[in-house]
């Protein structure tokens, strides 16, 4: 065999044993029986509708308490139907947004443009600009740190003139941000 090589060796050695049986392993005292694992029990049952049946896999015991006990300590009362939780979207969606605040306070931005160049005045207007109202807050960019150093330095007046403008409450602070 050494001159044959190992794939020979194997392939002559296949060979010889193709006709041979293979011994069964003999079963003593000492060695285990093979384990079968449990066989899955189904039941028929007849559909709601009387028409048909479907197979349904019967429960054990243990599962069955045990699924009670998670029931009685987490306070659930069994498992639902699924269709005992189904709702419509149009619910869904009318609870939902009505729980959210989605109420826009903004204004047009004519008006905004309006009100703008009345609370600074025409040089201000011209390098600033008011971009939104909503929930109290004003937009303002502009196209220089200075010009944003102004209006810092005038934002109680400029609010109480956009409050004047637009409506006492609309405006309560300025955001101001560079373009």
């Amino acid at each position: 065999m050494g001159q044959l090589g190992f794939r020979a060796a194997r392939f002559f050695r296949c060979l010889c044993m193709a006709g041979r049986k293979k011994k069964e392993p003999e079963l003593t005292m000492s060695t285990p029986l093979p384990v079968a694992r449990p066989r899955k029990r189904f039941y028929m049952q007849k559909m709601p509708d009387g028409v048909g049946e479907r197979a349904v896999r019967v429960r054990s015991v243990r599962a069955g308490a045990r699924d009670q006990a998670l029931a009685d300590f987490f306070g659930g009362g069994g498992e639902l139907a699924a269709s005992s939780n189904q709702r419509s979207m149009e619910s869904l969606l009318g609870e939902l947004l009505s729980e959210l605040d989605l109420q826009e306070d903004s204004l047009a931005p004519e008006l905004l443009a309006e009100a703008w160049a009345d609370a600074v005045g025409p040089g201000l207007s011209s390098v600033s600009s008011l971009i939104s109202v909503a929930k109290g807050r004003a937009r303002v960019t502009v196209i220089h740190p200075t010009v944003r150093y102004e209006i810092t330095r005038m934002k109680p007046q400029i609010i109480r003139r956009l409050n004047q403008i637009l409506g006492p409450g609309n405006v309560k602070s300025l955001l101001i941000a560079s373009a």
